[in-house]
């Protein structure tokens, strides 16, 4: 049976019940956060199970110094990493604007130099914070249509869970990088 032209490369239509399954249980999570602590272990869970992610990191924005530091990181030490260097100022700007920058290019995964994708935290649509994916599980090659609406809504729907409604909470202990 010869296909249809129009539908060459569409996706099964069966993805895209899975996909609004994601972005429930994703949306849920965040909502049923009780606490800060619960909140980060909930976008742990989400990035590394739902996105394939098993290295992230995030950056608090401290708009007076024009600034970032480390608020919290999983599978990694981020206390030396440059995260201006790895975005790059087009990336940074693009960030800070609130939209999501990812790299396609598969990374060297001997070393870390560039991350995978970095998602802007946002209220009242300004970036609070920067959530960075920073290496893919291997079994990952690369982000899909349906993780970038995930990006989306951890960037809308993050930052009250993580840092209250204003965005201005901070982390309950100090860690290696951070500065109040």
């Amino acid at each position: 049976m010869n296909g249809d032209k129009n539908n060459v490369g569409a996706k099964p239509t069966w993805t895209e019940p899975m996909n609004d399954l994601r972005l429930g249980a994703a949306r849920k999570r965040l909502a049923e956060s009780q606490g800060q602590e619960d909140a980060i272990e909930g976008v742990r869970e989400i990035v590394a199970n739902l996105l394939g992610c098993e290295e992230i990191g995030l950056f608090r924005v401290d708009r007076r110094t024009s600034t970032f530091q480390v608020f919290w990181s999983f599978g990694i030490e981020l206390e030396n990493y440059d995260l201006l260097r790895a975005l790059g100022d087009t990336g940074l700007q693009r960030v800070m604007r609130g939209e999501c920058h990812v790299e396609f290019a598969a990374p060297d995964r001997s070393a870390m130099a560039m991350a995978q994708a970095f998602i802007p935290i946002s209220v009242a649509d300004q970036t609070i914070a920067i959530l960075a994916i920073l290496r893919l599980l291997p079994q990952k090659a690369a982000f899909d249509r349906s993780d970038m609406e995930l990006f989306k809504l951890l960037s809308d729907e993050a930052a009250k869970p993580l840092f209250g409604a204003t965005g201005h909470s901070m982390p309950r202990t100090e860690e290696p990088g951070m500065r109040p």
